[in-house]
Formats: C-alpha cells, structure tokens, sequence
C-alpha cells in the first residue's frame, strides 16, 4: 500500500499563537486583495479594507492612487470609519487631526507637532484589481502572480473598466486555513456543489494546477451551457438582445459559453473568477480570530445596477454554491478541535495537477503557509 501524508496537524487550525504568527507572517507579507480601481477612479474617493489584523485604506489623491494604514497618529483612531468615503482630507473622528489625501498632517488643531505622516502601504494593481503588501522587502504582485493579469485580460479584456454590481458577506466560525483550502480542491464538488457541477462547470474537465503563490482553477462548461450565456435568456438593453451576463449590452469583447470557467487564487487570501461569459467575481477572506473568517463576495459587471439576470445569477451562486460551504467548513472547524481527531491522508494525484477526485493544491496551501512561519510556531 502506498504511503499517504497527512495534512496539518490540528493545532495550526486552533492555537491562537499559531494565528497570531501568521498575522505576522503571512498577512503582513503578502499581497491581499483589497478592491477594484474603479472603486476609486474619482479624486477624493477612498476604500477601507481589512488585511490580516490591521485597516488600510485607499485614497484618489488628485488622481495618484495611495495606500497607508488607516490610523491616526495622534491616540490611534481609525482615521475613516466607513468602508467608502469622498473626501477632500481626512479628518480623525476623535481629535480632529486632519490629514491630506497623501497622509501628511495638515494640523493638530493649531498645535505644532513637527512634520507627521501616516505610514504608506505599498499598493500594485492586476487587471484593474488593488491589491496592497504591508511589507516593503516582499517580491512585486507581477512577480508574485505571474502570468493572472495576462490571464484574466485575454479572457475579460475590460476587466480593469469593470464597477462593483453586488457585494455579499457571511462571516463564518471557521478557521481561515479551512476555508481557503475548501476553496482551492474541487473533491468535495461532486457531493455538495450541484448546481455548479451541472451548471457551470464539467465536473470531469475540473483542473486544478498549483504554482508558487497562485493556485490556477480551469473548466470547461457542461455540455448544456449555463443559462446566463445564452442568447435570448439574458435580460435586453438599449443596444439589443444580449449574448453574455457579463456586460449589460453583450457586445464587449467576445466571450460566450465557450470561454469556460477560470479562476486564479493568489496567496494567501484573495481569488478573481471567470464565469463563463466574461462573468467576473471576487473572493476575499479575511482572518477575524482563530475560528471566525469574513468572506466578501462581490461581482464585477460594466455597471453598478444588475439585470434580472445577472440578479439571478448572483443569488443562484450564492444559496446553490457559496452558502453550501458555509456548514462544512463550521463542521471541519469543530473537527479539527477534536481530541478524536487525526490528521488523515490527502488525495494526490501523482500528475501535481487536480480534479475532482484529488487534493493537491491543499497540500500546496500547506507547503506555502509552514514556509511562510517558518520557526516561528
């Protein structure tokens, strides 16, 4: 019989130390997805996002796109409060310290405090996509991600022109490691995923293939295409009858039912999908204690208001795919804290690449996450 590895040992799904490590050492060392530009293509428009334990925020400053920590450097308080903003400074809530876009003070109510500014956080875009490294020494998004921007745009080449159309958020009593590998292996897809097995992927096309900090999700489409690609079942505009979800009028740059399913996870915490028909959407997870992950859904369409279709589209994901998961990772987290269990064998497939009878990007997310802490647990 062959010898099987067994995942990670329970303690990296439970001990707080061990989630207070990787605050340290992976959240603040790699880059997370914290919007989409058009979120802040106007000057004075700001983003709040959460990365690891701290808040960043995101600012249009006289069209220069800049990223710090949102916090006052006075007494500390989160300088905006709101998850979107439109300002022309930043003025803190608790003692009026006001800051220009760029995070220099601009005063401390008439007192003189010396030259003050709010640490920058580096900030790169891919595919229109903001994602910020709280780490000045860490490797480059291109470098870190190569090939996804490249990727994304020949499939939806107006992605970067794309606007938040939903936003979705569930917060679930699960370690953040359980969802993000639930996220990243399709074995359990046949037996709980339904309606994405049989209407929006083939299940038996289902690749997984793991690379450095970016996991890459492939598909083709079942052999009945997925409702919202064809014509004649997507809700009509001024210009005609459309032929894809994923632009209001069906005219974009091609992309039907035939461009199949594709997505890209990028280490540790983020993923930008491909429905077929240039239908484009987000994850982001974010860590809130050691058995508490946020996620944040959101779909991308070329305008802020939803068809009835895209509607559609968006609630059938998320009651016949997304909400699936919720109870199965709460079940692994319970699991994993019991004194009954044991790490058991992963699935490999010997090719290194996945489908849906195997599990080697899970082994791959733990490979990443016991580099990434090294001796530091």
């Amino acid at each position: 019989m062959t010898e099987r590895p067994g995942g990670l040992a329970a303690r990296y799904y439970t001990d707080g130390g061990v989630f207070a490590a990787e605050m340290d050492w992976v959240f603040a060392r790699s880059w997370v997805m914290v919007g989409h530009a058009s979120e802040v293509a106007e000057p004075g428009m700001v983003i709040t996002a959460r990365v690891g334990d701290e808040s960043v925020l995101v600012a249009n400053d006289a069209g220069q796109l800049r990223a710090m920590f949102n916090v006052c450097q006075h007494r500390g308080h989160e300088l905006v409060t709101s998850e979107t903003a439109r300002l022309d400074r930043i003025t803190c809530g608790y003692h009026a310290w006001t800051y220009g876009l760029d995070g220099r003070l601009l005063h401390a109510r008439g007192e003189d405090v010396g030259d003050v500014c709010v640490p920058r956080v580096r900030l790169e875009t891919l595919a229109g996509f903001l994602f910020v490294n709280l780490s000045a020494e860490s490797a480059g998004l291109a470098a870190t991600a190569p090939g996804v921007q490249d990727g994304l745009l020949a499939r939806v080449p107006d992605a970067p022109r794309r606007v938040l159309s939903a936003r979705l958020t569930h917060e679930m009593r699960a370690n953040w490691k359980v969802v993000v590998e639930n996220y990243n292996e399709c074995y359990h897809c046949p037996n709980v995923h339904k309606w994405f097995t049989s209407g929006v992927v083939a299940p038996g096309s289902y690749r997984i293939a793991s690379g450095g900090s970016v996991i890459r999700h492939a598909a083709e489409v079942p052999s009945q295409p997925p409702a919202w690609t064809r014509t004649g079942d997507v809700e009509t505009s001024g210009a005609g009858q459309g032929a894809v979800a994923g632009t209001r009028s069906g005219s974009g740059d091609g992309g039907g039912a035939g461009d199949g399913y594709e997505a890209y996870f990028v280490w540790p915490a983020s993923a930008i999908q491909c429905y077929p028909g240039q239908v484009v959407n987000t994850f982001r997870w974010v860590p809130l204690a050691v058995d508490r992950t946020l996620l944040i859904r959101e779909w991308w369409f070329d305008t802020a208001d939803l068809t009835e279709a895209q509607s559609r589209l968006v609630s059938d994901d998320w009651e016949n795919t997304v909400a699936e998961d919720f109870g199965i990772v709460e079940s692994v987290q319970r699991g994993v804290a019991s004194r009954g269990y044991t790490p058991g064998p992963l699935i490999e497939d010997p090719s290194g690449v996945c489908g849906v009878h195997s599990e080697n990007s899970v082994r791959h997310l733990q490979h990443l996450l016991l580099a990434s802490l090294g001796a530091a647990v």
